[in-house]
């Protein structure tokens, strides 16, 4: 299946930013992946790296400075680590944000690229599940989303929503990290002058061991204690006082 348009993706402050451009019918050659190994582990800084792997002449990536004083090589950084001096990762000179990955070893990965998945737009990792790159094991109720019109023949500063990705929330669901529940929104003034974001994250822990009036009676043990503390405290003061 094919979207119609590229995928696009950028760092956290846009200035580097690419799209993905796939032939028609041929989406099967995408591939997502989930590296843990400890070099990925690192270079991402998360405990689950996780990247679109894509043939490397479907990738192409642009640079937007923000000042005339900025340029190409202080925007797209390059590392190679020195155990790791055939393949290379690229990440903002600005933001920090890791944006790729791409090795000559073996032989046949040095056509493909790995792009880090999180620096995709909000709106195309929704589309991955569309392109079949997500096993769809049940049916969701996705929120609808108006694509964004790109245009090929002059480039264009993308931008991003802070919506959830329902398929992977749904990868975490039921496990340690499906406990925790983040809630983002935006809020405009009736004026447009002033807008904020906002992100709360809440924690729930595994209550099915512990019984309700067992953490009632301990709460209200508590309080008795305090208060008999306080009782004795206060007559020791008293005592003293007199």
């Amino acid at each position: 299946m094919s979207l119609g348009r590229p995928l696009r993706g950028s760092c956290y402050c846009g200035r580097n930013q690419y799209i993905v451009q796939i032939p028609s019918g041929a989406s099967e050659a995408a591939q997502i992946l989930f590296d843990t190994t400890t070099a990925h582990r690192l270079s991402s800084a998360t405990p689950f790296p996780a990247f679109l792997r894509v043939p490397l002449s479907w990738y192409h990536s642009e640079i937007f400075p923000f000042f005339p004083d900025e340029t190409r090589t202080n925007i797209r950084r390059i590392y190679s680590h020195p155990t790791e001096q055939s393949a290379m990762r690229q990440f903002c000179g600005y933001c920090g944000t890791p944006l790729s990955y791409w090795s000559e070893q073996p032989r046949s990965e040095a056509d493909y690229i790995r792009l880090t998945l999180g620096s995709l737009l909000s709106e195309d990792l929704r589309d991955l599940e569309d392109l079949g790159l997500i096993p769809d094991e049940s049916e969701q109720d996705l929120m609808g989303v108006t694509p964004t019109s790109t245009s090929n023949q002059e480039s264009q500063l993308i931008g991003r929503d802070i919506t959830g990705i329902p398929w992977f929330e749904s990868l975490i669901l039921g496990s340690r990290l499906g406990n925790i529940r983040t809630t983002k929104g935006v809020e405009e003034s009736r004026d447009g002058r002033i807008r904020v974001e906002y992100e709360v994250t809440e924690w729930t822990a595994d209550d099915a061991e512990d019984d309700g009036e067992g953490k009632i009676s301990d709460t209200l043990g508590g309080k008795r204690k305090r208060r008999e503390a306080e009782d004795v405290m206060g007559g020791n003061i008293a005592q003293g006082t007199i």
